[in-house]
């Protein structure tokens, strides 16, 4: 079966690569800038986007070099990349957060609730909701929607760029 004149059996196994790719690369860099107490800055946090960047990138341009494909192909293969790796790399985080260390949690929080007003009516109902809203499962989800968000914006543009590479 050919999807966008591409090989389905082939495709997949590609996309498993470079998604299995991408998720080791985003799990070795938040323990990298967990370890070294950076996880979770603003610097750290745009740093955390050049593996999509670099791996699709790759990806597609390997894929186009073998089919010479369409912008529509590219950008596809780009997005079903991402799909996978915020899946797993966001799986690994709830099972990180969950099991093996929950400070990360417990630090936005406790950040969260440091920056309400203590003299709102409406406090206590903050402080629980920020608890109960806050969890490894937050992460979860944020984390796969986030990463599939980012790797479709990124596979939109490497997706131009490969093709111009390939063709010199």
């Amino acid at each position: 079966m050919a999807i966008f004149s591409i090989n389905f059996d082939n495709l997949g196994k590609q996309v498993i690569r470079y998604g299995l790719i991408l998720s080791i690369a985003t799990i070795i860099y938040f323990l990298l800038t967990n370890l070294l107490g950076v996880s979770g800055t603003e610097w750290a946090g745009w740093l955390g986007y050049t593996p999509y960047l670099i791996v699709i990138f790759i990806g597609q341009k390997n894929l186009d070099k073998v089919y010479q494909t369409s912008y529509k192909s590219r950008f596809f293969f780009g997005a079903l990349i991402s799909l996978l790796a915020a899946m797993v790399s966001s799986l690994f985080m709830y099972v990180y957060l969950t099991y093996i260390d929950d400070l990360m949690v417990r630090t936005v929080v406790e950040n969260a609730i440091n920056t309400l007003d203590k003299e709102d009516a409406n406090y206590t109902q903050l402080v629980v909701k920020i608890k109960e809203g806050i969890t490894p499962l937050f992460y979860l989800k944020f984390g796969t929607l986030a990463g599939i968000v980012v790797g479709i914006l990124v596979s939109a543009a490497t997706a131009i760029f490969t093709r111009k590479i390939v063709k010199n």
